[in-house]
């Protein structure tokens, strides 16, 4: 699945007079791949995944979301950013879709609040994390279901589970878009291998999770999947554990799982102490070591 830009940036295209208008800002070429080596997600399957559309006039740029109780929504906090101005997304002009994995069968609501951390920045992508407040709706059962957190350290090679409705290729346009939900797996980096995007990075228990394409060549996240909830399997659980960020090479040019390219993610764990400050609660699992920060 190929989920960014160099700066995972969400896909911004232009609203007609209806929705069967839409049409994309960058007419590139298109493909009818819609997820390299990736797979639709079944109707039921991922009932914690949201998609989120910010409107602005005549555009729209659509990221993902996770829900973690039946009033808070987390997402990538450069998709509440916006960019033009510096301010955060209004939430007159915030969409939250849910209740199926097919984008004709979705339903959506506002939020009432739109949160981004304080200590998020524009230019690095650090603290790349913000929270959706809605009144508490009663969401329909194996449709709709809040995740548990990971709560356990994580180390290089083990696998992720990515998820997005974004393009499938690097500078993708909507037409470029899957009608489905799409699932595919990743692995995380070795530190070391990270360290040339990014100096700081020293584990995936820290406030950043780094994978490398290298493990799992043409699978990655991209444009339009920004702020949606990567997973991991323990047993026959998913646990929610990160947010698609960025993804970038050596050089800094984007990417979308190309050889030698790295995808980041912000560890959601990290931001627990944040996250329940503002009123959100959650399940942490399975039981075992809390992360090393």
């Amino acid at each position: 699945m190929n989920l960014r830009t160099a700066i995972l940036l969400p896909v911004l295209w232009t609203i007609g007079t209806n929705a069967a208008a839409i049409r994309p800002v960058f007419d590139h070429a298109t493909s009818d791949n819609r997820i390299t080596n990736g797979t639709v997600v079944k109707e039921g399957d991922a009932p914690f995944l949201v998609k989120l559309i910010f409107v602005n006039g005549d555009r729209y740029s659509l990221c993902g979301g996770t829900i973690i109780d039946d009033s808070t929504v987390v997402t990538a906090g450069h998709c509440v950013h916006d960019r033009s101005n510096g301010q955060v997304r209004s939430p007159d002009d915030t969409y939250i879709f849910y209740g199926s994995n097919q984008a004709s069968n979705t339903k959506y609501f506002q939020p009432t609040e739109v949160i981004l951390h304080p200590e998020y920045n524009p230019q690095d992508f650090r603290n790349d994390i913000a929270v959706l407040r809605f009144p508490a709706i009663n969401f329909t059962p194996r449709m709709v279901e809040p995740i548990p957190i990971y709560n356990k350290d994580m180390k290089p090679k083990q696998a992720m589970e990515i998820y997005g409705w974004g393009t499938t290729r690097s500078h993708g346009t909507s037409s470029d878009n899957p009608l489905s939900l799409l699932t595919q797996t990743v692995y995380i980096s070795e530190p070391q291998a990270c360290q040339v995007i990014e100096p700081r990075y020293s584990s995936a228990n820290g406030m950043q999770i780094c994978t490398d394409a290298n493990y799992s060549v043409g699978v990655d996240a991209c444009q339009g999947d920004s702020g949606t909830g990567s997973t991991i399997k323990d047993g026959d659980k998913e646990y929610f554990v990160g947010l698609v960020s960025y993804g970038t090479n050596r050089y800094g040019e984007a990417t979308c799982g190309e050889a030698g390219s790295f995808g980041m993610y912000t560890h959601v764990t990290y931001y627990l102490p944040w996250i329940k400050s503002l009123g959100g609660t959650y399940t942490l699992g399975p039981a075992g070591t809390q992360p090393s920060h």
